[in-house]
């Protein structure tokens, strides 16, 4: 669930009391000595090791191992039936994968764009579908299609800061890890992902579809992409708190809201591991990057020699552009202004890598985000009122047609 920060060349600040508080408590605590809280760290180096006890094949290391992770990927199309795909009047295949990109509330743009494309028509059923922080929570919602349209409107629409968060006071963040306590959003997310939801999803995943999230493993500097398919399939009765879990740990921004301490098991001894937003890494991801597509594709269809058509549609919840500011001369005001633009300029890097994979893997590269001339309410993070603003707009934008964008910002190939 990423920061929002629209600076120079960063994002509309939403998050900047929570950024000043996280900031204020850092300096409290370096300069305090507080003892570290309590946790039983998995051995440095573990993470390949390491195992979710009663979970096989739920998590793959993209940057270290990515062979584990190719090889279900290329099986996810062996086992694909029909409606992985669309079949065009010419017997052409079309392969549609989603990518829901972090942003804080800003999610309700998404949210308001996915509402609409349905209700516009031609929203296609993803193949595969990836989310980042608050695109992590979009996810679910996004890869059961519309008919879960309505769940995801009232997520984004009805809620406000106090469905997310509790803030600290500034003596209770020495002892602290994090700026707020996050249970408002831990009982958010279970109050939408039961027993149900995950029977739905493992439905879809017994028929070749697949979804995935990214954490970061802030103790081993490393993302996991999560298979949430695997995760809603498997027999073990903690399926459901996991899978919140890792929701959850996606979601949470490292020094504002606290992070997920996932239970673990490395030689058969006990441990945990840190997981904080997904962000941390990218601010969206897709599959291309890790496998052949073309040639998983053919492998799994031998017989079919007709055209095969490949589409990533990417929902940047947020901007891209810059946003001109004055800022003050001061300390919280220079480093807001910084980590607002690194963190834009880390959701425009995604693009450009998107894009490149697509160009490998013979996709067509389609984004959107937020439009330059979008004029909030309020720079607060979780807002009610702005949200549905947001919302609205986004699903106005697909009534009218969403206008896809085929280049990264300020790409223009000669």
């Amino acid at each position: 669930m990423n920061l929002r920060v629209r600076t120079g060349f960063g994002q509309q600040c939403r998050l900047r009391r929570f950024l000043a508080t996280a900031l204020a408590s850092i300096l409290v605590l370096a300069t305090a000595g507080c003892a570290d809280l309590l946790r039983h760290p998995a051995p440095e180096g573990s993470a390949p090791q390491a195992v979710v006890p009663g979970f096989t094949g739920i998590r793959y290391l993209p940057l270290t191992d990515p062979a584990p992770f190719r090889e279900v990927l290329t099986a996810a199309f062996h086992n694909e039936t029909a409606e992985n795909y669309e079949t065009l009047p010419d017997g052409a295949r079309v392969y549609s994968y989603l990518s829901v990109s972090g942003g804080g509330s800003d999610g309700a743009f998404g949210a308001g764009l996915l509402n609409g494309w349905s209700k516009a028509g031609g929203r296609p059923s993803f193949k595969i579908v990836t989310g980042v922080s608050t695109g992590a929570l979009i996810a679910p919602f996004a890869f059961l299609g519309p008919a879960y349209d309505e769940q995801l409107k009232e997520s984004y629409t009805t809620i406000d800061a106090n469905r997310i968060y509790l803030r600290r006071s500034l003596l209770s963040m020495i002892w602290s890890e994090s700026a707020t306590d996050s249970a408002p959003l831990q009982q958010l997310v279970g109050s939408y992902i039961d027993d149900k939801l995950l029977d739905a999803i493992a439905a879809e995943h017994a028929k070749g579809r697949r979804i995935y999230v990214a954490t970061t493993n802030l103790d081993a500097e490393q993302p996991v992409i999560w298979d949430m398919g695997a995760i809603a399939s498997s027999k073990n009765p903690e399926r459901v708190k996991l899978f919140r879990q890792i929701l959850v740990a996606s979601a949470s921004i490292p020094a504002v809201f606290p992070p997920v301490l996932l239970q673990v098991t490395v030689d058969g001894k006990k441990c945990d591991e840190m997981h904080v937003d997904g962000g941390v890494f990218f601010q969206s991801f897709s599959i291309g990057a890790i496998t052949d597509l073309p040639g998983a594709i053919a492998a799994a269809h031998p017989d079919f020699t007709g055209k095969v058509v490949q589409r990533l549609y990417v929902i940047r919840n947020g901007w891209v552009s810059p946003d001109p500011d004055q800022i003050q001369r001061s300390l919280m005001g220079i480093s807001l202004r910084a980590i607002g633009t690194m963190l834009k300029v880390s959701g425009i890097n995604d693009l450009y890598r998107l894009y490149l994979s697509s160009i490998h893997d013979n996709v067509e590269f389609n984004y959107v985000s937020i439009p330059p001339d979008y004029k909030p309410l309020t720079k607060e993070q979780f807002d009610k009122a702005e949200m549905n603003q947001q919302f609205n707009y986004g699903e106005q934008a697909a009534l009218k047609g969403i206008v896809w964008r085929h280049l990264p910002p300020g790409y223009s190939p000669k």
